[in-house]
């Protein structure tokens, strides 16, 4: 009877252990589906999330990049191609259109770069003055720029006067300097700088370098600043001053930007208009224009005159383009390939 009881006793306690390890099972299976469904939820949740903020991002990117990008097509892009198609017509005067003429504006404009004398002194006039803002403005802008980024004495208020020109409209300061020559100097020294013929174009040269001095100085200031200091105190650690400091570390880290601003400034040979039209407005005498002020000469009127320029100028354009372009590249691998290292 007892070992009865006793097997009862047994099997019912079997029965509970194992009806525990059922439900236990079934409870670990169910936890673990809906731990199972809650990740791929969380994931679908995330990805959803992430999906939202993606294309959030872009749209916020397109409409950040819309409006220069629709400035880029109108006025570069079709402005561009119209010229280019400009350049082969002519303007009829009486319709008031233009028709196609082929390179008729081609031929004219080289037979007046060639022959015309006022075309001929305006390039002759072009190149001195590219010429002199590279023999006397770059290394004078370095200097100028060296001696800020060193912040000698005086440097503040030396920095206020060649960033005045940027500071201030072109065409203010154009007619500040135009006053300061003619009634300010000439009672000193009895002329007109000016408006005499033999110091008219000096005049305007050193006015254009002056007047860049803003631009470019802020620029190399940026770089120097960038140069590490290390290198300058292993530098003074070996007796260096400043001007071996100049040669041998500063221009080589800074040449990178020089070489922009030496590229860029060949386009310059055939656009620069050196601000002659603030000084002399459309009557600039021959021997101070350049061909950038003659071609906007031409076409600044909106007049049917000056409608009739603009093909003529846009061939100007093209045939410009065609030789600006080679020598840029050309310029570009020489200033890249001979141009100081850094070691």
């Amino acid at each position: 009877m007892n070992e009865n009881n006793v097997l009862k006793q047994a099997k019912v306690f079997i029965k509970r252990i194992i009806r525990k390890i059922k439900s236990g099972i079934s409870w670990s299976i169910y936890n673990l589906s809906v731990r199972i469904h809650n990740f791929f939820h969380r994931n679908k949740n995330k990805k959803a999330k992430i999906s939202a903020a993606k294309r959030q991002k872009k749209v916020f990117f397109w409409c950040l990049v819309a409006l220069p990008l629709l400035q880029f097509i109108i006025f570069y892009v079709v402005v561009n191609i119209n010229s280019i198609l400009l350049a082969f017509k002519t303007f009829d005067s009486e319709t008031a259109t233009f028709y196609f003429s082929g390179f008729q504006n081609f031929s004219k404009f080289i037979n007046d770069i060639t022959k015309d004398p006022t075309m001929v002194m305006a390039a002759k006039n072009s190149l001195r003055l590219y010429l002199a803002t590279l023999i006397f403005g770059l290394p004078l802008n370095l200097v100028f720029s060296f001696f800020i980024y060193k912040k000698t004495p005086g440097h503040g208020s030396f920095r206020v006067v060649l960033f005045l020109p940027q500071i201030i409209s072109s065409l203010v300061v154009s007619l500040m300097f135009r006053y300061f020559v003619e009634e300010f100097l000439e009672g000193i020294i009895g002329y007109n700088l000016l408006q005499s013929k033999d110091t008219g174009f000096s005049t305007i040269i050193f006015y254009c370098i002056w007047a860049s001095f803003g631009t470019q100085i802020l620029i190399y200031t940026s770089a120097m600043s960038k140069i590490d200091e290390s290198l300058v105190e292993a530098g003074k650690l070996d007796g260096m001053n400043y001007f071996q400091e100049f040669f041998r570390i500063t221009l080589p880290l800074i040449y990178p930007t020089i070489t922009i601003f030496l590229i860029v400034g060949v386009a310059g040979l055939f656009t620069s208009q050196a601000s002659l039209f603030n000084f002399y407005g459309a009557t600039a005498r021959v021997d101070l224009q350049t061909i950038g002020y003659i071609f906007f000469v031409k076409v600044f009127r909106n007049t049917e005159a000056s409608f009739s320029q603009y093909p003529y100028a846009a061939a100007a354009g093209l045939l410009f383009t065609s030789i600006v372009v080679p020598i840029t590249f050309l310029a570009k691998y020489l200033l890249e390939r001979f141009g100081p290292k850094v070691d």
